[in-house]
């Protein structure tokens, strides 16, 4: 038997949660409980293998000899639904698995090009420079915005910005960057 949560008797014995004095906790605490998924939302997504069960076990429904065909029409568009909702499982699956796996590396790209379009900006904003070198600091500066809010795939495998050799050497740009 699965143990049972105690019930409270009277509404009058509720405490409200006391605030810490630092007010920093509290607010990590709050984001943890919103960021959780309620079960509601658990049983809309189940995982892949609560999928692959429900897949095996439709299929075994469907092996059975002398079905009737209303049950048999239903279980086979049952089938088909849970192989879609399998796909979609193992794709969001290896979104995350990829989002984890890169998002150091992205983080650092962001905080580089943050960086560097600083830089642009301060170079555009001095009076000494020419109208030609400007023109050419805006061009940089629009491309460095444009790889900033570049939306790398989900599904792919992320390719740095600033692969180690190109950061060894002085000033260096992105890999596809056509300014040097």
């Amino acid at each position: 038997m699965p143990p049972t949560r105690p019930t409270r008797t009277h509404a009058h014995t509720h405490t409200p949660p006391t605030r810490n004095a630092d007010a920093s906790t509290s607010k990590q605490e709050i984001n943890k409980r919103k960021n959780r998924l309620t079960s509601k939302e658990v049983a809309k997504n189940p995982g892949v293998s609560k999928l692959k069960s429900a897949i095996r076990q439709t299929r075994r429904l469907l092996a059975k000899e002398g079905l009737p065909a209303d049950v048999r029409v239903e279980t086979e568009r049952k089938l088909k639904a849970l192989e879609t909702d399998l796909a979609g499982a193992e794709r969001a699956k290896k979104e995350r698995a990829l989002a984890t796996r890169y998002h150091k590396v992205k983080f650092f790209d962001r905080q580089r090009l943050l960086r560097k379009i600083k830089q642009t900006q301060r170079r555009l904003a001095d009076k000494e420079t020419s109208s030609k070198a400007k023109k050419a600091l805006q061009v940089e500066l629009f491309e460095l915005r444009v790889d900033l809010n570049y939306n790398y795939p989900k599904l792919e495998k992320y390719i740095s910005l600033f692969p180690p050799k190109v950061r060894q050497t002085e000033g260096a740009a992105p890999v596809h960057s056509t300014a040097s």
